[in-house]
């Protein structure tokens, strides 16, 4: 994380809000002194950043400079007199000693490279997401260049809420580590073991197989910002998920192409930075060139960053699916319905070099199929963290436990599933945008009735590119 921040002031060394961000990063990691001067530098480069006022004034106070951390508290209340910063200092009992009527201070014309006080950084970001723990596990007192920690994307079987909060993550590293680009490139390549390859994204099954296979996979997921302000994005996206099986296998080759659109905006919600997305995906899939189905997906989502600089996910997804096949008996067996998913995730700071953030997530997700068979509800638990076994070697483990309850199933021995599956993933950093992964992982779904009964078992070699 400190690396981050530092290369972020070395590629845009007049932004103000970037010495800030890196500034609370050095407080919190035990370096006040350091503090102080990135965040002179802060109101170096735009004296009307009220929000850098208010923490060299907090830092001041702290070392017993109260004077001059009064001078900067009043600053503050003449900038903005009505923001959450001045009013953390009525609450603290900091009274502005200028006039009470005091009013939004005019700024002057800034050079087009240094942000005015109330508007969030180039990248897009509110300033603390610079320093946004991410689905990563990033350590933190790194003064070599560090490279961050991808997920694995083959986690998209995961079938609990994990792969949304991955994908969110990805997205917002990219806008920290490259705040100039429009497009984001996240591309995963790579081949698996999987001894069950008929547990794909789209299955709705979760039944036994014996399909054990090699598999290839390739896994592109852009996104183009079309129109961007300081604080709002709009653009196109795509997504997709592509697998090819050996031979005697070939029915289960998975395309699943995913083009869609999004809208993020920036905020202040209480004393969090928040960042609020819109996104809505078309999903075609196919098996072997045969279209399997398609469905329709928005998601509204709110990504908070704590003062302490924790994060906080929490999204709300409705699909709708349209599968070809209904089944025999489509009361009972037909895939087509509503999903509605909701889930809260958060990361946490350790503060420790070697496990720097750990995350724990809880997703509920009800599925109103016409089919009788298919319609559940359920509950899933997941959690990930990272270690920082070097500069460039990381070990990121990530788990997951789930109910789902098929209260309406027709058959005569409940199919109630309870699932568990633990992952790994040994990650290697070839470059600033390239890392080699050893990735392993076993998947179990125990249900009484043995139709559904089932696990599986994958590991391999998976290469990422981040642009």
């Amino acid at each position: 994380m400190l690396s981050m921040l530092q290369q972020r002031v070395t590629k845009t060394p007049n932004h103000s809000d970037s010495w800030r961000s890196l500034g609370r990063l050095q407080n919190t990691l035990g370096d006040p002194e350091a503090a102080l001067i990135s965040i002179r530098r802060a109101i170096e480069l735009d004296s009307y950043n009220a929000a850098a006022h208010f923490d060299l004034g907090q830092l001041l106070l702290t070392s017993g400079h109260g004077d001059e951390a009064q001078a900067h508290f009043d600053r503050v209340y003449e900038i903005a007199p009505a923001s959450s910063y001045a009013d953390q200092l009525r609450q603290q009992g900091v009274e502005n000693r200028h006039s009470s009527h005091a009013v939004m201070g005019t700024p002057r014309v800034q050079p087009s490279n240094v942000q005015p006080a109330n508007e969030q950084p180039a990248s897009g970001l509110p300033a603390s997401a610079a320093s946004f723990p991410g689905a990563s596990a990033l350590p933190l007192p790194a003064a070599s260049a560090e490279q961050s920690v991808q997920p694995a994307s083959y986690s998209i079987q995961s079938f609990d809420g994990s792969d949304n909060l991955e994908q969110r993550f990805d997205e917002l590293e990219s806008e920290v580590k490259e705040p100039l680009n429009r497009l984001r490139v996240f591309f995963e390549t790579g081949v698996l073991y999987n001894s069950n390859i008929t547990l794909t994204p789209i299955s709705r099954e979760l039944a036994q197989s014996d399909g054990a296979s090699f598999q290839a996979f390739a896994n592109p997921d852009l996104d183009w910002k079309w129109i961007r302000t300081e604080t709002m994005r709009i653009g196109p996206m795509f997504r997709g998920y592509f697998t090819a099986n050996e031979q005697q296998f070939e029915q289960f080759n998975l395309a699943s192409f995913q083009p869609g659109a999004f809208f993020e905006r920036d905020f202040q919600l209480g004393q969090n930075e928040a960042i609020g997305r819109l996104e809505y995906i078309f999903v075609n899939d196919f098996f072997d060139g045969d279209q399997v189905g398609d469905r329709h997906s928005a998601t509204a989502s709110l990504t908070l960053i704590r003062p302490d600089l924790d994060a906080i996910y929490g999204y709300l997804t409705l699909a709708q699916s349209d599968f070809r096949n209904d089944g025999i008996n489509p009361a009972s067996t037909s895939l087509d319905g509503t999903t509605v998913t909701a889930g809260i995730s958060r990361f946490f700071q350790t503060g420790w070099d070697r496990l720097p953030t750990y995350s724990l997530g809880i997703d509920l997700e009800s599925a109103d199929t016409e089919g009788a068979d298919y319609r559940y509800h359920s509950v899933n638990l997941h959690g990930s963290t990272g270690w920082s076994i070097s500069d460039r070697w990381k070990f990121i483990p990530t788990w997951g436990i789930g109910y789902r309850d098929y209260g309406d199933f027709t058959g005569p021995v409940a199919r109630d599933e309870f699932f568990w599956r633990l992952h790994g993933r040994l990650q290697y950093a070839v470059t600033d945008s390239l890392t080699l992964s050893m990735v392993a992982g076993h998947d179990r779904f125990a249900s009484d009735n043995q139709d559904y009964d089932t696990e599986r078992t994958e590991g391999g070699v998976v290469l990422t590119f981040t642009r």
